[in-house]
């Protein structure tokens, strides 16, 4: 393979006819004693490219100098960032003269293996035996030589050329631990049109071992994946950003990596820095930013926000825009993380109950809409991952959930059914909230009839969930006004501010329509008012009896009168706050 090379190089630079080659080497002779390394090896090489058989008797004659030519070549045939002389721009002449002076010079030897595999990778099995062999040959398994150095990553691309394309990648990583800096200077500026072909062959081979590291995957991830995160997968992610720190397909994995390593923060930033520079990167074509593609990295970065915590508000935007961009992908992806979350369970409670906190404490308007969406979208994007998954033990738990979520949303239709499908199903985890939340369902379904039943049963429940029955007794209270019937609406609305005057006005604020409550407010008023009138009359007809009674046998109705005094003024105050997010008065 070499002979055949330096025979076909030679046979270009044999004869150029009208130039005296004795000239030309004895201006190189003066110019060599005089010190001129540069200039002399320059004519001795033009001498060569006219007649090579009587430059090189010549060059054989010299009884000194003839190593700093050598020395000159092996320098020019090295050097990668600097430029040679005008004479010696054509390497390949250089390493033919090289070998010629000085068989099996290394040099040129490691220059004409670069060369054969810069252009397509001829003989890369040949290339990798002869490395192999002259890597055997030194002595010292990890010397700081660039010669060894430049074997050792010319034979790892010679074996990336041919297969298996693992035993060059190991090459690599042997390369680059032995010497990190010296590796990538001399990949980016030997191999610097083969880097793509590099990295994506160490790409390929991490997501062969992790696929779980690719949005492109249908694989979940687990627990065991995280386990299997090695320090070879660290020290290969290190070497393709520093040979290519622009490739995206390289920083999206590390991200990745990073998240599922624990690392929540810094993988946040990776993914930031991808969707800052989304379309700004031209050069690399084949890398298209597709609308599925950003759905993944804006909710790869929520998954890692969330993790990290203390960054809701954040993972609210990038959820939001994700779902709007490729929800499938979205939903997909989110899932897969949210199996490894092992606060996901808590992230949903916490979150739900943060939505209800800011739902109740935020006053009327677009500042209420501004605070609760995120946290209702959060809720419903989180559930909806999480509560279609057969394997989870707390999938029903999740789905009423879910269906709250979807109320909040406006859903009513897609809540209704998911109630239904609870309802058919066997069971009764959890079964009063569903069976609550699916009344709400057909009330805004306009199913007043089965809404009716449903709450019904919930306040009639020989266990009766306080919660639940709270909703249950609203959403009667409800139904009752829309039939006329005022007063049996405020009895259902005082007793749930009874059981529970907080979830009460949630209750009110949360899941009663907006073309509602301004009747329910008046009705509620009117009534309130009514109640604190009749209970005034009847505390001054009985003064009259009870001053003919012994004191301790008023005590008791007394106290029961001033308890629903105080329902009464509580179920005015309340529906007040639940509109206006505090006391008018």
């Amino acid at each position: 393979m070499q002979n055949e090379g330096l025979c076909c190089l030679t046979m270009t630079a044999v004869v150029r006819p009208g130039v005296s080659v004795s000239k030309l080497c004895g201006d190189g002779d003066r110019l060599l004693r005089a010190g001129d390394l540069w200039r002399a090896t320059s004519l001795y090489m033009s001498a060569f490219r006219t007649h090579a058989a009587s430059t090189v008797s010549h060059m054989r004659k010299l009884k000194s100098g003839l190593d700093g030519v050598i020395s000159t070549l092996e320098s020019w045939l090295d050097s990668h960032g600097e430029k040679p002389p005008a004479e010696a721009l054509n390497k390949g002449l250089a390493a033919v003269f090289l070998s010629t002076l000085c068989p099996n010079n290394l040099s040129a030897t490691i220059f004409k293996m670069e060369s054969l595999l810069q252009s397509g990778g001829h003989g890369c099995e040949e290339i990798f035996a002869r490395c192999t062999a002259l890597l055997e040959g030194m002595r010292d398994p990890y010397p700081r030589d660039a010669s060894r150095m430049v074997l050792m990553l010319t034979g790892a691309l010679a074996c990336l050329f041919s297969e298996p394309h693992s035993a060059g990648l190991k090459l690599y990583l042997k390369a680059y631990k032995s010497n990190t800096s010296e590796t990538v200077t001399m990949v980016k500026s030997r191999q610097a049109q083969h880097v793509p072909k590099i990295v994506k062959a160490f790409v390929e081979q991490v997501l062969h071992i992790h696929p779980s590291l690719t949005f492109d995957s249908q694989c979940a991830i687990t627990t065991k994946d995280k386990e299997k995160l090695d320090v070879e997968t660290s020290t290969i992610l290190e070497l393709l950003l520093a040979i290519s720190p622009g490739n995206r397909e390289v920083q999206e994995l590390q991200a990745a990596y990073l998240c599922l390593s624990g690392r929540f923060v810094e993988s946040a930033e990776v993914y930031s820095a991808l969707l800052h520079h989304d379309g700004q990167n031209l050069s690399e074509r084949s890398f298209q930013v597709t609308p599925e593609r950003r759905a993944g990295l804006l909710t790869s970065r929520a998954a890692a926000c969330l993790s990290a915590g203390g960054r809701t508000a954040e993972a609210c935007r990038d959820l939001g825009e994700a779902f709007e961009t490729h929800p499938a992908n979205a939903r997909f992806i989110f899932k897969s993380y949210s199996q490894i979350m092992a606060q996901g369970w808590l992230l949903v409670t916490i979150s739900v109950s943060r939505q209800r906190e800011a739902c109740l404490g935020t006053e009327r308007g677009s500042s209420s809409a501004q605070t609760c969406g995120p946290l209702k979208e959060l809720n419903y994007w989180t559930l909806s991952s999480l509560g279609y998954d057969p394997a989870d033990g707390g999938g029903r738990e999740l789905r009423v959930r879910l269906a709250d979520c979807l109320l909040l949303r406006g859903e009513h239709k897609e809540a209704l059914s998911i109630c239904s499908q609870l309802a058919a199903a066997k069971g009764q985890q959890s079964y009063q909230n569903m069976q609550v939340l699916r009344g709400y369902a057909r009330l805004l379904s306009d199913d007043h009839k089965g809404a009716l039943e449903d709450f019904q049963a919930v306040i009639e429940h020989d266990a009766p969930h306080p919660s639940s029955c709270v909703r249950a007794l609203c959403g009667r209270g409800l139904l009752r006004m829309m039939g006329g019937s005022n007063y049996l609406t405020a009895l259902d609305y005082v007793t749930a501010s009874g059981l529970h005057p907080q979830e009460t006005a949630l209750t009110v604020r949360c899941l009663v329509p907006w073309n509602y409550r301004g009747l329910l407010f008046t009705v509620l008023l009117e009534q309130g008012r009514v109640m604190l009138e009749g209970a005034a009359e009847h505390k001054a007809r009985s003064r009259t009896s009870e001053d003919s009674q012994q004191p301790q046998q008023g005590d008791k109705p007394q106290s029961k009168k001033t308890t629903t005094d105080q329902g009464i003024m509580f179920v005015i105050q309340c529906t007040e706050y639940a509109f206006f997010g505090e006391n008018v008065y």
